[in-house]
């Protein structure tokens, strides 16, 4: 996926650290945070290092909601137990007539083993095993076909895992995994999960497809650490397609290179929001909307294309959006701005020139040096930018601090990049009174040590770009 795909206004607005699914819960804040609301960071369990999760609040002086990931504090605490309780909301979305597989959970402490794979043939063959109370694919067993693997799988989730109980369901054969994300009523988005895969082009063959491939799949930020790896396992799944590393396939043709329902975490999202069928949105829709106090939230669902049917398979209240925001292939979809509009209906448009750098919160929620982080709001009115060039001598360290310092107190945004202990190249983002105060500092910041022999600046010009809304000293490492 090209940086074309990405939404223009988060084009060089995300930090270098924050990937994969740091982008979900950054995505949120930062348009929140655009759109003039209050925004603070949290360790969601005080005094916990690391903190288990990052929380986040969003508030317009009126109204203030927590939020994890994507899911704000409007989505109950009842709701959130009964959708992330596999076994809870296949029953209350089979009473709301969504398709879901046929399934029975068993209780490890009540239910031998041999009972539960007694049960399991009655369901009939092949099944999927999983404990309720994991998601993203956590301990989740697809496609057994016999007694002994389903008593090993199931031995897997009760001791890897340490599952109190466990889900055997039936296994949807043929089927593609899908993913909705859900407001309401509405439809926001939707995405498919394809296992790792190379597009042909009639002239390179698999292993250096998969080298491009995996170019691509480092440049996107949801996928950065999905590169596929050429192992024995996928060289026999390609023999089993009759094909090798050698293999040339035609232009357009997609040739996967793992088998479904495998290597899970390597997978690569395709968003089909306008494409598939209305009647999986209709059902993803009535599975939100079954269990009560769930606003939002993402419907997993697979679906066979070929005969065009559907089971859902799981509710995740958090609503991981990052294969909606930054699909790997298609249209990205902006549902942070839907989530906000949700949450805060009457909020500022967004400035789309700021951002600001998650790793300093990071740092301090992760080595427990804070439990709740202030971020400074954004700026507000027209910005503007100037430049300015110091000539002098002994221009080091403590000068810098000393320049940083005092734009700081003005609030201003930029840099200062010590070229030489003769020669500063500062950057300025802010007010024209709040930089023309910082021009009257420069002029009369020399000090014993540090001499001033000449100051240069550009012209005042509105700032158009993109910048995060620290003033940093730029080092050399």
């Amino acid at each position: 996926m090209s940086i074309d795909h990405h939404l223009e206004h988060l084009k060089h607005s995300l930090p270098k650290d924050v990937v994969t699914y740091q982008t979900s819960f950054y995505t949120v804040a930062l348009e929140g945070w655009r759109r003039g609301l209050k925004l603070n960071f949290y360790n969601n369990k005080r005094g916990s290092v690391p903190p288990l999760a990052y929380q986040y609040s969003l508030s317009d002086g009126k109204n203030e909601y927590l939020f994890t990931c994507a899911r704000g504090s409007k989505t109950s605490n009842k709701a959130i137990d009964l959708a992330e309780n596999k076994s809870t909301a296949y029953k209350y979305m089979k009473r709301n007539n969504v398709p879901v597989p046929e399934n029975k959970t068993f209780t490890f402490s009540k239910t031998s083993i041999e009972k539960m794979c007694k049960h399991g043939e009655k369901i009939g063959y092949p099944l999927v095993v999983k404990p309720t109370d994991r998601g993203s694919g956590k301990g989740v067993y697809t496609n057994i076909t016999s007694r002994k693997k389903l008593a090993e799988c199931i031995l897997k989730i009760r001791d890897e895992f340490r599952a109190q109980e466990v889900i055997i369901e039936q296994y949807f054969a043929g089927g593609v995994d899908y993913r909705f994300y859900v407001i309401k009523d509405k439809i926001i988005a939707v995405t498919k999960s394809y296992s790792s895969n190379v597009v042909g082009d009639g002239v390179n063959n698999i292993e250096d497809l998969i080298s491009k491939r995996n170019r691509d799949i480092r440049k996107n930020v949801a996928t950065k650490n999905r590169s596929i790896v050429i192992d024995n396992d996928l060289k026999r799944f390609l023999e089993e397609q009759h094909k090798s590393l050698e293999f040339v396939p035609e232009n357009g043709e997609r040739v996967f290179v793992r088998r479904h329902g495998t290597h899970l975490g390597d997978r690569l999202n395709v968003d089909c929001t306008q494409s598939v069928d209305p009647k999986f949105k209709e059902y993803a829709i009535k599975a939100l909307n079954a269990v009560p106090g769930l606003p939002t939230g993402s419907i997993d669902m697979v679906i066979n294309e070929e005969r065009n049917e559907g089971i859902v398979n799981e509710i995740n209240t958090k609503g991981e959006i990052m294969m909606h925001v930054f699909p790997f292939e298609g249209r990205a979809i902006d549902v942070p701005k839907h989530v906000i509009d949700f949450y805060f209906p009457h909020s500022n448009s967004r400035n789309e020139n700021f951002y600001f750098e998650f790793k300093p919160i990071k740092d301090l929620l992760f080595n427990g040096y804070a439990d709740q982080i202030n971020i400074p709001m954004v700026p507000k009115g027209i910005q503007y930018q100037k430049n300015f060039t110091i000539k002098g001598k002994n221009l080091g360290p403590r000068y810098l601090r000393l320049l940083k310092r005092q734009a700081v107190k003005l609030y201003l945004i930029g840099s200062i990049n010590p070229v030489s202990k003769k020669r500063l190249e500062i950057k300025t983002i802010g007010s024209q009174e709040e930089i023309d105060q910082f021009e009257k500092v420069i002029n009369a910041s020399g000090t014993k040590k540090s001499k001033i022999e000449d100051v240069t600046a550009t012209q005042f010009e509105e700032f158009k770009g993109k910048s995060n809304i620290s003033f940093e000293i730029i080092s050399d490492d």
